[in-house]
């Protein structure tokens, strides 16, 4: 945090402020910050500034809640393809995987990204990497971590080391991840694309084996998240009653999708949440033929987005998060990702950044954040121009707080 910024209040203004809750933003507004809260938000001339508040008008901007990614995997790196990126999680020393994590929450952090979930890693890397930014020891957004995801001996990323065959053995592997202090639970209930020996089109576990893991999660008060890439892992997750699905890949056949009503239907029924995944080749439309090919997947896409688009209609609810640490997605460029949401899934600029803010939290279940309200955490993204016009702004960051803190801080005239 830049030196004689803490105070007590604060007070912030820029022409326009998107608290996550609707469609519309709000001019002229005025927020003040009481601690790590926000303490109210309105619109006119400031209040008489206390002794030992502070002022910060942010001119032509927006003020915005922190962005949540809902599925992040941070010893990851982005590498050209997916077996340098194995290749490199595999070889290298925890020491090693722990100092790229934190290096990847701190750039999330500044990016605008207040929150991340980490949806795989290796051994207690990501915990250590959270309990580091909670003591104050580094500087990153807040980290929820699963440990490392419960997948079968041959299955998707069994390379990150929790493998679990059997019923007995996948309960172990659940019961081991609580103990180790994971925030929720993660399970691959269809192999991946990212794993050659697992096959993206087959279910993984049965019904009874996933419910078995989200049960051990809900009584220990921990939520799970199912990796589905394919129909054929749909219907265990949703009699699992896990929180939130992720990918979601409606694909009947390797290239074949097809929307089930039927199972949007009990999603929404019992509260669960989908996760849509924006990175990589989804950002087609901003990143050239030199990065992402015309291959057999990018053509695929037309009708995955189609398909997340009757989804959306349908009404099931749904967070857009980036993957971030897989082939040609930095963990930086979230806001990228919301770009191609808008573009691919046809979705307002507000209702992706809804889906970034406020429907994140509460798929993660985190009640003190994703939007700017009295009473909430004071986790504030301010970006040049007007994000609601142009998503593109969203990459224009001049400032972020996080919980009451400003962790970068440009573009603003303070006022003592």
């Amino acid at each position: 945090m830049p030196k004689g910024v803490e105070h007590k209040t604060l007070l912030c203004t820029a022409d326009r402020l998107f608290d996550g809750t609707g469609t519309a933003a709000l001019s002229h507004p005025v927020v003040r910050i009481s601690g790590e809260r926000v303490e109210a938000v309105g619109t006119g001339q400031f209040p008489p500034v206390a002794s030992g508040a502070q002022r910060f008008d942010f001119p032509g901007c927006t003020i915005l809640p922190g962005l949540i990614d809902t599925h992040v995997h941070l010893v990851f790196s982005a590498l050209h393809s997916h077996a340098a990126i194995i290749e490199q999680v595999t070889g290298e020393t925890d020491a090693q995987l722990l100092q790229r994590a934190l290096a990847n929450a701190r750039a999330a952090l500044h990016a605008g990204v207040t929150t991340v979930r980490d949806c795989g890693g290796r051994g207690r890397v990501i915990q250590e990497v959270r309990d580091c930014i909670r003591r104050g020891d580094a500087e990153g957004a807040d980290v929820l971590a699963c440990g490392a995801p419960i997948t079968t001996r041959t299955g998707h990323c069994h390379w990150l080391g929790l493998v679990a065959d059997t019923p007995q053995e996948v309960r172990s592997a659940a019961e081991r991840m609580l103990a180790e202090g994971a925030d929720f639970l993660k399970v691959m209930a269809t192999g991946g694309n990212m794993t050659p020996s697992s096959d993206p089109m087959r279910a993984q576990y049965d019904s009874q084996t996933l419910t078995a893991v989200a049960d051990l999660g809900r009584r220990a008060r921990r939520h799970t998240a199912a990796h589905v890439l394919s129909q054929a892992g749909l219907p265990a997750a949703i009699a699992a009653r896990v929180r939130t699905i992720e990918h979601c890949d409606w694909r009947v056949e390797v290239d074949r999708h097809q929307f089930n009503p039927e199972a949007a239907r009990r999603l929404i029924d019992q509260d669960q949440y989908i996760g849509l995944t924006m990175g990589g080749m989804t950002r087609r439309a901003f990143l050239g033929r030199a990065v992402i090919d015309d291959s057999g997947p990018v053509r695929r896409l037309d009708a995955r987005f189609a398909c997340e688009r009757q989804m959306i209609e349908f009404g099931v609810p749904f967070t857009l998060h980036s993957d971030a640490g897989v082939r040609w997605t930095p963990i930086d460029r979230f806001a990228l990702g919301l770009r191609a949401a808008v573009v691919e899934l046809c979705l307002s600029p507000a209702e992706a950044i809804v889906a970034a803010t406020r429907t994140a939290a509460e798929a993660l279940g985190l009640d003190d954040r994703g939007v700017l309200l009295p009473g909430r955490r004071a986790d504030l993204l301010v970006v040049e121009g007007n994000p609601l016009r142009d998503p593109a702004c969203l990459e224009d960051v001049r400032a972020v707080m996080k919980a009451g803190r400003w962790v970068s801080l440009g573009g603003a005239a303070p006022f003592v």
